[in-house]
């Protein structure tokens, strides 16, 4: 109720929740669509299903439209009606009392109906109202139903796509998997095909193996009876052979009993009786030059002898000597000095230089009647300088005195006589005398008509110098005949042999 009894119409809230409910509905369908869109725009075939989305839409905006003016003409004619009231009631003042209170009352009764019919009215717009939400919110729910509808048919779709889709893949790999059986089958049934040919063979294979094995067998059986045969041959060969080899060792063994002298070993304590020189086993060889080591060699013998026994003498024999180092001679002389058991120097055939005066420096020495014995000065090269030389004179004096110096008293003579009679013997200063006159010389002591070696107790096996060197002597000429190269002869020996016809040389053809 308005100033002055005027009642206000409510049209302005009205039309302006109206047109609230209205826009909100409407933009709850714009919302919608507008998730639809965000939702299945990636599906294919899009424009159809948006079509048939939009088409419950464009629908359902009439009836929305005629609502809202509906509701906006039920406003405008309830003010209008109002105001027609509220003129009525003005206009109808009269300043007369008898009538003042009728008019009140009527105008209570206009107004008090006015308010009813107002009431009536705003029963009946609320009413509306309610109807037209309702109604609005069904066709929202059965627009939202339609879209929930074609959303699960587009779901059913796309399921079903999928399952045409996985159906044909199925089918696909259902096809590829029966090929693939059927070429495994085929495989199987191949390789079935080949593993009965391989058992087949096989069994071919086993049964000539069989019969290989038979065979072998009989073959092993025949090679046996013959390893037996030939085993019972060869154990009689083999007896037989036992046989000739016992006797052979037999003969052999006497063979070597025979070529040892089993007589006991005739060691003499004096051991030159009657010009016969008996050498025991005590005996050591002094052959070819003297070199350094020789000295040693013959002393450590000497050694031996003595720690064997002191009491039986030792016999040093010389077969052929040139003489060599006075340094080692000078170790042989000491040895033989020092020698607790007596050293008998022997000279077979030739001793020259340091070993003639080994020769006659022994307190025993022997020489047979035609063994030959040579004295000359010491020889020796120098090199260097006037005074190196001069210096070395002066040792190789001091040398020679010392080495020749007891064989020139022994003879009566001084170094200077004896050295001036080499050269009265001979030009070379070479003095050389046979057993016989070197004893006269006081060069050795004994002629010993005859040796004995005590010492050779088994028969000599060794070959010869002639079959050990001839083959290197003997060659082939021009003129179709042998020809022998003799090697050349030794100091003071000569070739005495018969050589007619030319075949034996020495030196160049």
């Amino acid at each position: 109720m308005g100033r002055g009894g005027v009642v206000e119409c409510p049209k302005e809230s009205t039309c302006s929740g109206a047109r609230r409910r209205t826009i909100l509905v409407l933009a709850s369908l714009i919302s919608d669509v507008l998730v639809y869109l965000r939702l299945y725009a990636p599906v294919r075939r899009t424009p159809v299903r948006f079509i048939s989305l939009l088409l419950p839409i464009c629908m359902l905006l009439p009836a929305l439209t005629v609502h809202s003016l509906t509701a906006d003409e039920d406003t405008v004619l309830a003010g209008d009606s109002e105001d027609d009231s509220v003129a009525v009631v003005d206009g109808d003042a009269d300043p007369s009392d008898a009538t003042k209170d009728e008019n009140d009352e009527l105008a209570t009764m206009q107004r008090e109906l006015q308010r009813l019919r107002l009431q009536q009215e705003l029963r009946e717009a609320r009413q509306r109202e309610s109807q037209a939400a309702l109604q609005i919110e069904g066709q929202r729910i059965e627009m939202e139903l339609a879209i929930a509808n074609q959303r699960q048919r587009l779901q059913l779709a796309e399921l079903k796509a999928e399952q045409e889709h996985l159906q044909a893949q199925a089918a696909v790999e259902d096809a590829q998997h029966q090929a693939a059986l059927r070429q495994l089958r085929q495989e199987h049934e191949r390789r079935q095909a080949q593993l009965q040919q391989q058992e087949h063979e096989l069994r071919e294979l086993q049964m000539q193996n069989r019969r290989l094995e038979i065979e072998q067998e009989q073959a092993q059986a025949r090679f046996q009876a013959e390893q037996q045969e030939r085993s019972r041959g060869l154990a009689q060969r083999r007896f037989e052979l036992q046989q000739m080899e016992v006797q052979l060792e037999h003969h052999q063994s006497r063979q070597k009993v025979d070529a040892i002298v089993a007589t006991p070993l005739d060691r003499r304590m004096e051991p030159f009786v009657d010009g016969v020189l008996t050498i025991s086993d005590r005996r050591i060889d002094l052959n070819e030059p003297i070199i350094a080591g020789t000295g040693d060699w013959i002393a450590r013998r000497i050694n031996y002898y003595n720690n064997d026994s002191e009491e039986y003498p030792i016999f040093l024999v010389i077969d052929y000597c040139p003489g060599g180092s006075m340094m080692d001679g000078e170790i042989i002389l000491r040895a033989i000095a020092a020698s607790k058991a007596p050293v008998h120097v022997v000279v077979k055939s030739f001793a020259a230089s340091m070993a003639a005066i080994i020769v006659g420096d022994a307190e025993h020495s022997y020489a047979l009647p035609n063994a030959m014995i040579m004295h000359h000065q010491p020889w020796s090269y120098t090199g260097g300088n006037l005074a190196q030389q001069k210096e070395w004179v002066k040792v190789f004096e001091q040398w020679a005195e010392r080495m020749h110096g007891p064989t020139a008293e022994r003879m009566g003579l001084t170094l200077e006589e004896f050295y001036a009679q080499m050269y009265e013997q001979s030009v070379t200063g070479d003095w050389y005398a046979f057993a016989d006159e070197a004893q006269d010389l006081q060069w050795v002591q004994h002629i010993a008509t005859e040796i004995r070696e005590e010492d050779v107790r088994v028969r000599p096996q060794d070959t010869s110098p002639w079959q050990r060197r001839g083959r290197y002597w003997s060659n082939e000429h021009g003129d179709h005949k042998e020809r022998v190269r003799l090697p050349r002869p030794r100091a003071l020996d000569f070739y005495f042999l018969y050589n007619r016809d030319n075949r034996y040389f020495v030196g160049k053809p």
